[in-house]
């Protein structure tokens, strides 16, 4: 590990140049009659230079933010999510020596092809950078001192570049960060654990590089300046949005002023809208079909550098309308719930009237268990007693409220355990993500599914069935998993599919391009919650029978889903101390 890591620090040491390389790569010379006072200021604003790319790389906020973006891109599912590695003084010297060299060998031109070809930032992250960088005082504080230093040119010209040394600096640092890493990855075939630390790194020391080069007004490869959005309205995810809402908007921009493209589609459809070559500024699409109530809808913003023949940027934005009927929410037992203890003396449910009215209300439930009352009510929870519970049965309850003006009415049933359960956890659960064919994160706390079409992320899940009893029928088998967090929106409403997997695998040793087979026929299905924290259940009876019975080998299950779009779904996985997934299993 540390020889693996020795070699991946003195190449990536690579990455910044000295300012005596600058000089041969880009064609600036110094001024010979002060030929000392350059030398001295180029010194000193290297080390400059090289203390705000310590002061960024190591910037907490800024690491989170860079970790967080590259898991969600599947570059590594395995890290930790915690702080990386500080970058020290050392470090940026060896780079320093090594650079020399290498700068001398990698083209300019070169260096700009590969950066073009490789996407450092979205504009959202770059946003977020940028957000944290403006309330560092220290930060800006070293901005400007680079800015008014002098630059030591003879070229009276440069100016209009902003800074050329830094910019062509960090220039061929960014360039030399896809460039190291591909040489690890695809030539030395880095372990995967260590190309892992090595990765965070890179990403350690890529932050400081682009913040630097568009605070320094240098010309950035356009791959790295594509227009992004701003200014949402309703913003993402806001909730009580008013019926009388009449328009979507958004601002759109692109740093180097090129005219951009837009598409909007909505679901529910309530209107949309295109525009071909038009300016920075804010837009609106009007609104043409009437908002219902207590409704989600979504809307989709493609923006396109030029026309619309090329590949857009854009994610979904949710929002939800006001509620005019009384909600009821939080039904205890949950809806559907399996496995009910006997002793459960009460169901409950919370009551919520946005325009603050008073409630009536009323619970029956079938078979007869308990029934109650409420007059006059205000938000709340509320609670009705039950008694004589069965095994085995299943039980619905129905909950009317009115606030005078509106009614609402809710379904809801769960089943009573049997009299004999087994209760299993995963002996082996991962993530295989198609843009990462050979990475293995059988060790994460996280399974993570995305569908979208030209790179998928499923999970697979396992279990030993070896603690159930003999001879004994399989009554029931129900397997939830926990659901904490998204990405890129919400997956509510999508369509999670079980499907058995057919050929044996092991966690810590399963990647994409080894995954094992499956059947195409799905064992079971479950729909995404519309909020996180909250359980996801699969009906695996007929599986689990068949397994026992000894039909069929028991390898467990690929988990996907099917909705095809970007949305990232989080689930904890059997490495996390809390919520992680269960196989309860009914007998007699």
């Amino acid at each position: 590990m540390k020889k693996w890591l020795v070699i991946g620090i003195s190449i990536i040491a690579a990455i910044l140049l000295t300012f005596t390389s600058l000089t041969n790569v880009i064609g600036y010379h110094t001024v010979q009659a002060s030929q000392r006072q350059t030398k001295k200021e180029a010194v000193n604003q290297k080390e400059l230079l090289f203390q705000t790319i310590l002061d960024i790389a190591n910037n907490k906020e800024i690491q989170r933010i860079l970790l967080k973006s590259q898991m969600m891109k599947g570059r590594f599912l395995n890290a930790d999510g915690k702080s990386l590695q500080p970058l020290t003084k050392q470090q940026l010297n060896r780079m320093y020596l090594i650079g020399t060299f290498l700068s001398k060998i990698v083209g300019k031109s070169r260096i700009q092809s590969m950066i073009q070809k490789h996407e450092s930032m979205d504009p959202d992250v770059q946003q977020e950078i940028n957000t944290v960088f403006e309330k560092n005082a220290t930060l800006n504080k070293e901005i400007q001192l680079l800015t008014s230093s002098d630059c030591g040119c003879d070229d009276s010209q440069t100016t209009k570049l902003g800074h050329p040394i830094i910019c062509a600096t960090l220039l061929v640092i960014m360039g030399l960060i896809f460039f190291s890493f591909w040489i690890l990855h695809f030539f030395l075939m880095m372990p995967p654990s260590v190309a892992i630390e090595f990765l965070a790194l890179l990403l350690s020391l890529e932050s400081p590089f682009v913040v630097l080069y568009q605070r320094f007004n240098c010309p950035m490869p356009k791959g790295n300046n594509f227009p992004f959005i701003s200014d949402i309205s309703p913003a993402d995810g806001e909730q009580n949005v008013s019926l009388s809402l009449t328009e979507l908007s958004f601002h759109i921009h692109d740093i180097e002023g090129d005219l951009m493209s837009y598409k909007v589609t909505t679901s529910p459809d309530i209107g949309g809208g295109t525009a071909i070559l038009v300016p920075n500024g804010t837009y609106n699409i009007p609104i043409v079909h009437p908002l219902q109530n207590g409704t989600t809808y979504s809307w989709l913003i493609l923006i396109y550098e030029g026309d619309t023949s090329g590949t857009p940027v854009g994610r979904t934005r949710t929002f939800t309308t006001e509620t005019l009927f009384p909600l009821i929410r939080n039904p205890s037992p949950r809806q559907n719930a399996e496995f009910v203890p006997l002793a459960t003396s009460n169901v409950s449910f919370d009551l919520t009237d946005y325009q603050g009215d008073l409630m009536n209300w009323t619970v029956e439930t079938q078979p007869d268990i308990g029934s109650g009352t409420g007059t006059d009510v205000a938000n709340g929870s509320y609670t009705v007693l039950i008694s004589g519970l069965e095994y085995f049965t299943t039980y619905t309850w129905f909950v009317n409220v009115t606030d005078g003006r509106y009614w609402t009415k809710k379904t809801f049933s769960f089943r009573t355990t049997t009299e004999k359960t087994v209760i299993l956890e995963p002996t082996d659960d991962t993530t295989i993500t198609e843009n990462a064919p050979n990475g293995n994160s059988g060790a994460s706390d996280t399974i993570s599914l995305r569908s979208m079409s030209w790179v998928e992320w499923d999970g697979l899940i396992k279990f030993n069935l070896n603690t159930i009893p003999s001879n004994v029928t399989i009554l029931y088998a129900d397997l939830q998993t926990y659901y904490y967090n998204n990405h890129d929106g919400n997956p509510s409403g999508h369509q999670v599919n079980l499907y058995r997997i057919t050929s044996d695998w092991n966690e810590d040793i399963i990647t994409w391009n080894t995954h094992p087979s499956y059947v195409t026929e799905p064992s079971s299905s479950a729909i995404m919650p519309a909020t996180i924290n909250d359980w996801v259940f699969w009906n695996l009876t007929g599986d689990v029978q068949t397994f026992y019975n000894g039909g069929t080998p028991n390898y467990g299950w690929r988990i996907m889903d099917t909705s095809g779009d970007n949305i990232i779904s989080y689930f904890q996985s059997k490495e996390n101390s809390g919520n992680h997934p269960l196989l309860i299993i009914g007998y007699e």
